[in-house]
């Protein structure tokens, strides 16, 4: 009797990449056009996370986390200037595959969406990045909006109609005071080419310009592409400058979370919460000001070996006074949250279900208050788990979010004593290998980069703020709500539009 031979088991997505040809140490890999099909098809089933998707010019780069915790990067070469898009299996994946398109000229075949995100026709070029440019088309094409059923009312805000908005346009159809269908983000005002400024800035300038990127997570910005060049170079940040990056960036967090608690509470008629966040948040930016010489905390984050040794004492007593800070005004803020009209006005108001969350890869305050467990200060140098005990919330409502923030606050008063009462470990200690990723948790979610550095100076870079996946979340969330809550669900995400237009 033949005996058949059984079928070989399916590859997992990891293991598709991992058959590449290694470029960059054991986490980049290349693959041919029938590899990058093979993992897009892989990705259907295999629950392996998207982080995001980039381009250099030459190639397109897949970045994932495998395990939960590595680093692991696809790359190909589009044929033709032609890929297949990762957004069917990973919906994640669609708003980068709209940059890519916008600045690089490579298009994602089969992807979700292949509308302009960045390009509003009006850039002296279309693809600027890409080796050969294409010609500006005059005039420019209005906008491509989603049809909307029926006989809607549209009604749209954003940077033109005089109000006191973020840069971003937001298009609701609305029948009967709900919103029909999704909402339409149309973004781009605010891209200032942060990625195409980084190249050929030497290490400290390149820093430099990350901390201006997206205001209320300088301190992220800077470190994650801090870690990014010490993976590149082979630098290692000794123990004191590890502490430093801890304590600025728990500052931070407690900065920006009582900015967008303040700005949730005002939108839903709680102005003495509002009030009490904004009084404490402007002592703490006047310590940081006052000690550290910058109310936001630019450019007090340094690469490994070119940090300044005063500015761990700097930060050590920054964050006493922040905890005293918080200890002390934290119970007015329970206080006012706790009023019945407010807490009637938030409950099971603008959902994000843990599915959507996770598909859309958001993480930070939103993806934990939609139960994702998704905090990468687990994985950075400096931190302790058991610091780590805000924990989830499984409503994914506004109330959930201004909880969270709220949870999070009492937490960085204590991780704040903790990390000054400790010395860490030195960072990582990695082989050079010319280019590197490098992340942090910042207040509204993870902060990713990845470069490339040349003779001490950066050859290509991207950076990957949370704020393009929130956008996502948010046309998700608002489909259904009604029209008076549309602010204050917005607000309570935290949107950057800075960050969703590197």
């Amino acid at each position: 009797m033949i005996r058949a031979e059984p079928y070989p088991a399916p590859r997992t997505a990891a293991a598709l990449i991992r058959r590449g040809e290694a470029e960059a140490g054991g986490w980049r890999f290349r693959l041919e056009e029938e590899g990058w099909h093979d993992l897009a098809e892989a990705l259907r089933h295999d629950p392996l996370p998207f982080v995001t998707l980039w381009a250099n010019g030459r190639d397109v780069h897949a970045l994932f986390l495998e395990g939960g915790e590595r680093p692991l990067v696809a790359s190909v070469e589009p044929y033709g200037g032609r890929y297949l898009g990762l957004s069917p299996a990973r919906p994640a994946a669609a708003p980068f595959e709209r940059c890519v398109q916008d600045l690089w000229g490579f298009s994602a075949m089969e992807a979700r969406d292949v509308r302009p995100w960045l390009d509003h026709g009006l850039w002296t070029a279309t693809w600027p990045l890409s080796a050969r440019p294409g010609p500006a088309a005059w005039p420019p094409d209005p906008p491509d909006f989603r049809p909307v059923p029926g006989e809607c009312m549209i009604l749209g805000s954003g940077p033109a109609d005089g109000g006191h908005h973020a840069p971003a346009h937001l298009r609701l159809a609305v029948d009967g005071g709900g919103v029909v269908g999704q909402a339409e983000w149309r973004l781009g005002y605010a891209h200032r080419g942060v990625v195409a400024r980084l190249a050929g800035l030497d290490a400290d300038g390149a820093v430099r310009l990350a901390g201006r990127a997206v205001a209320g997570a300088s301190v992220a910005h800077q470190s994650a592409l801090c870690r990014a060049i010490e993976a590149a170079t082979g630098q290692t940040a000794d123990a004191a400058t590890v502490r430093t990056r801890v304590l600025l960036a728990e500052i931070e967090r407690a900065a920006t979370h009582l900015h967008d608690l303040s700005r949730v509470a005002r939108a839903a008629g709680g102005a003495t919460l509002a009030a009490e966040c904004e009084r404490l948040r402007e002592a703490i930016l006047e310590q940081c000001g006052r000690i550290g010489g910058h109310r936001l905390l630019m450019d007090r984050v340094c690469p490994g070996g070119a940090g300044d040794p005063a500015m761990d004492d700097v930060a050590v007593a920054i964050g006493g006074r922040v905890a005293d800070l918080l200890e002390a005004g934290r119970a007015a803020l329970v206080r006012c949250r706790g009023w019945p009209g407010l807490e009637a006005r938030i409950a099971g108001v603008g959902v994000l279900d843990q599915s959507a969350a996770r598909a859309l890869g958001v993480g930070g305050v939103v993806g934990r208050a939609s139960a994702r467990e998704e905090d990468l200060r687990r994985l950075v140098p400096g931190y302790r788990r058991e610091w780590l005990d805000s924990g989830v919330r499984r409503g994914g409502d506004v109330a959930a979010r201004i909880d969270l923030r709220l949870t999070e606050l009492g937490g960085v008063a204590r991780l704040l004593r903790a990390a000054a009462g400790s010395m860490p470990d030195a960072g990582w200690r990695q082989q050079a290998v010319g280019e590197g990723v490098g992340f942090a948790e910042g207040p509204r979610g993870a902060v990713w980069y990845w470069v490339r550095m040349v003779d001490g100076r950066v050859a290509a870079a991207h950076a990957c703020d949370p704020a393009l996946a929130q956008a996502c979340a948010l046309e998700h969330v608002l489909a259904g709500a009604q029209a008076e809550d549309v602010g204050m669900i917005v607000r309570s995400f935290g949107l950057s539009a800075a960050g969703a237009d590197l």
